[in-house]
């Protein structure tokens, strides 16, 4: 077995690879769209869902909700139930499984290496495959969602992470009068026919940068969002989306390695 080509378009070292050992991960997921399917409509799709549940035996957990969209009128912000949303996770809570009728999307909220994601993608992608009959993908996104909320570490961050990527976090307040509680530091990148979408900032108490990351009460938190896609349209093929999925964490990974400094890297422990 040969070994994978690491892909690394912002630093170009595919030599050195960082490994936290407490790295402040709150989210990593893969999400996979499709195009409106008229085999998956609404009143049809729980019956596939529930046999689609009994074949990722991995995530016995099982809920129901309802996939909710925005629109803003003149009248003010609307909102619109799309569609249902099936959602299983493991016994730990670690892991969670959401099918919808365009998409199906698996993260995790205690990672532990790619190997594992990568190995529990492909297995859900080869059920959508042969379930669901999803002939063809439009998107698939990979994000990685990092938290820093204690009060040592957010003061030390200047020193931890690239000064541009900090935005207002960086500025000196000399009187130590006033604190930030609140900033959002955005950036979008073109990789190839890839994107990354870089938000950055403060996250006030009691917020959250996503449904699946529970807020914090009574602190704010220092968030990096990297958020990696392609929009392209091909062919559902198991492994060419895992792949696809693989390619895309290489270009989040890059990044993340691009602006964190080795102050971070002893900060949260690392075996290189």
């Amino acid at each position: 077995m040969t070994e994978r080509v690491k892909y690394r378009p912002f630093t170009g070292d595919g030599e050195q690879s960082i490994r936290l050992d407490a790295a402040p991960l709150e989210l990593v997921l893969c999400q996979v769209r499709w195009p409106e399917l008229s085999f998956l409509q609404e009143e049809r799709l729980r019956p596939i869902a529930l046999q689609f549940g009994e074949a990722i035996l991995d995530y016995p957990i099982f809920s129901e909700a309802k996939e909710i969209s925005y629109a803003i009128t003149p009248e003010g912000v609307t909102q619109n139930v799309v569609g249902s949303v099936f959602q299983w996770a493991s016994v730990d809570q670690c892991w969670h499984v959401s099918l919808a009728r365009r998409f199906v999307t698996l993260y995790a909220t205690t990672y532990t290496n790619y190997a594992e994601f990568d190995e529990r993608l492909r297995s859900v992608l080869e059920n959508v495959r042969e379930l669901l009959k999803v002939p063809v993908v439009e998107r698939v996104g990979v994000r990685y969602v990092n938290r820093i909320s204690d009060d040592a570490t957010l003061a030390e961050l200047p020193q931890l992470i690239s000064p541009q990527v900090l935005g207002y976090q960086g500025l000196p307040i000399a009187t130590g009068l006033a604190t930030l509680q609140a900033s959002n530091n955005q950036a979008t990148y073109a990789v190839d026919d890839c994107h990354l979408q870089v938000r950055s900032g403060m996250v006030a108490s009691g917020e959250t940068v996503d449904p699946a990351i529970p807020p914090l009460e009574g602190r704010p938190s220092w968030v990096l969002d990297l958020d990696a896609s392609n929009d392209r349209r091909w062919i559902l093929d198991s492994k060419a989306v895992a792949d696809q999925a693989s390619h895309l964490s290489d270009i989040a990974y890059d990044y993340f390695k691009l602006v964190v400094t080795e102050g971070f890297v002893e900060r949260f422990g690392a075996a290189r």
